[in-house]
C-alpha cells in the first residue's frame, strides 16, 4: 500500500470505496494507535503537568474508551482508513493532541465557542488561523475529489453531499433546543394526547379488572356449602338445630326476649354484615351486644324482620365501587432549558471522515483531525451537542 507525493491512488480511492472499507488487522493497529495507546498517556501527563482536564474516575474512563472504539469503527469504515492508514497519518496524530493540549493552557486560549462574544484578542486570531488552517486542507481535498471524479464519476457528488449530513444533524440538534424550550413545534399538545390515551387504557383496564373481581365474587358466593352441624355443638352450647332446609349458607341469629323476631345475617367468621334497617333505632352495637345471648338455629326465613313490628325488610348493601381519579392535562413548561454547546471533538470528528485520500496530504490532514478529537475526548470525554 504505497503512496503518491503529489497524486491520489485511484486504485484506493474507487467507486469500490465509496461507501467505506475494512481491514481488520488495520483496525487493530488504528485503535492502538489512536486509542488505547495514547489515552493513558495522556492521563498520565495531563496529571504530571496539570494540564486542564476533567478529572474521571474509572467508570467514566471506561465509558470513554467504550465509546472511542465504537466511534472510532464508524470513523475507520467510512472514512476509509483501512487504505489510507500509515505511518505518516500515526506521526501527525502523535504530533497533534501533545500541541493542541499545550495552546490549551495558553491563557486567552482557555474558553469555549459559546461564549465567542467574549473572547479575547488572542483568542480570535488563534481562531481565525485554525479556520485559515482547515480550509486549506479543505480546499485541496475537493482538488482531489475533481481528479479522481474524472476516471470515477459520480465521487465528487457523493464527496460533497457527505457534508449535509453534519449540517442535517446540527440543524436537528438546534431544532430541539427551540422545541424545549420554547414549545416553538406545539409537541406538547402530541404528548398530551399520548399522555390521555394512556389514562383512557388504565381506567379501561381497572374497570374490566372490577367487573371481573366482581363476577369471581358472585360465583364464589353461589358455591358456598352450609356448615356441617356437630352434635357436640349441641350439646355443650344449648343450641337448637331445626330440620328445614335452608338457602346454602344461611346463618339467622334469634335474639332473646321480645327482640327474638329480629334477625341479623352472619358470615361464616362470626362477624355480623352491614344489615340496613329503614327506621330501626338499634345500633349495629346493640345488636352485637344483644347477638351474643343469641343460640343460633337455622331457619326457614330468607328476610329480615323488623324487630318491632316483624314485617320483612329488604337488605340493603353498600355497592362496591371502582375509583378513577380524572386526567390532568400536561401543560408545558421549560422546568429544565438546553443551549447548543458545540465541541472541538465534535467538528474534528466529523473532518476526519474526508481526509479518505491515499495521499500525503489527505493523510496529514487525517493524523491532526484525529489528534484534535482524541485530545477532546482524553482530557473531557464525549460532551452533549446539546446541554441542559
Amino acid at each position: 500500500m504505497g503512496w503518491t507525493p503529489m497524486e491520489p491512488d485511484f486504485d484506493t480511492c474507487g467507486m469500490t470505496n465509496w461507501v467505506g472499507s475494512f481491514d481488520p488487522i488495520m483496525f487493530i493497529y488504528f485503535m492502538l494507535a489512536t486509542v488505547l495507546i495514547p489515552y493513558p498517556v495522556y492521563v498520565f501527563v495531563a496529571t504530571v503537568f496539570n494540564w486542564e482536564h476533567r478529572a474521571k474516575r474509572p467508570a467514566r474512563h471506561y465509558q470513554d474508551v467504550l465509546h472511542a472504539t465504537s466511534y472510532g469503527l464508524i470513523v475507520f469504515i467510512f472514512g476509509n482508513y483501512a487504505q489510507t492508514l500509515n505511518w505518516i497519518t500515526i506521526l501527525a496524530f502523535w504530533i497533534t493532541w501533545p500541541t493542541y493540549s499545550l495552546i490549551a493552557e495558553l491563557d486567552f486560549a482557555k474558553t469555549s465557542l459559546p461564549s465567542w462574544k467574549t473572547w479575547p484578542f488572542g483568542m480570535y486570531a488563534l481562531f481565525a488561523g485554525a479556520t485559515a488552517v482547515v480550509l486549506a486542507f479543505a480546499g485541496y481535498h475537493i482538488y482531489l475529489g475533481v481528479i479522481l471524479n474524472r476516471t470515477v464519476p459520480g465521487f465528487l457528488g457523493y464527496y460533497l453531499l457527505g457534508l449535509l449530513i453534519p449540517v442535517f444533524l446540527t440543524l436537528i440538534g438546534y431544532a430541539c433546543v427551540k422545541q424545549q424550550n420554547n414549545d416553538i413545534f406545539g409537541l406538547s399538545k402530541l404528548y398530551n394526547w399520548m399522555l390521555n390515551l394512556k389514562w383512557r387504557r388504565e381506567a379501561y383496564v381497572a374497570k374490566k379488572n372490577f367487573e371481573k373481581q366482581q363476577k369471581l365474587a358472585a360465583a364464589k358466593q353461589k358455591t358456598i356449602d352450609p356448615p356441617a352441624a356437630s352434635p357436640a355443638v349441641g350439646e355443650s352450647t344449648g343450641v337448637q338445630l331445626q330440620q328445614a332446609q335452608q338457602p346454602a349458607g344461611t346463618v339467622v341469629v334469634q335474639l332473646e326476649g321480645d327482640q327474638q323476631n329480629g334477625s341479623q345475617h352472619v358470615s361464616r367468621t362470626g362477624s355480623y354484615d352491614n344489615l340496613i334497617y329503614p327506621n330501626n333505632h338499634y345500633t349495629q352495637q346493640q345488636l352485637q351486644q344483644q347477638g351474643n345471648n343469641a343460640f343460633l338455629s337455622p331457619s326457614t326465613e330468607q328476610q329480615p324482620q323488623h324487630p318491632a313490628t316483624g314485617d320483612a325488610l329488604d337488605v340493603i348493601a353498600p355497592e362496591p365501587q371502582v375509583s378513577i381519579q380524572p386526567y390532568a392535562p400536561y401543560v408545558w413548561a421549560a422546568a429544565v432549558p438546553g443551549f447548543f454547546h458545540p465541541h472541538h471533538w465534535q467538528l474534528f470528528y466529523t473532518l476526519a471522515f474526508f481526509t479518505r485520500f491515499d495521499h500525503w496530504v489527505s493523510r496529514v490532514g487525517g493524523g491532526i483531525t484525529l489528534g484534535c478529537y482524541m485530545q477532546g475526548i482524553m482530557a473531557y470525554g464525549y460532551d452533549y451537542l446539546i446541554e441542559e
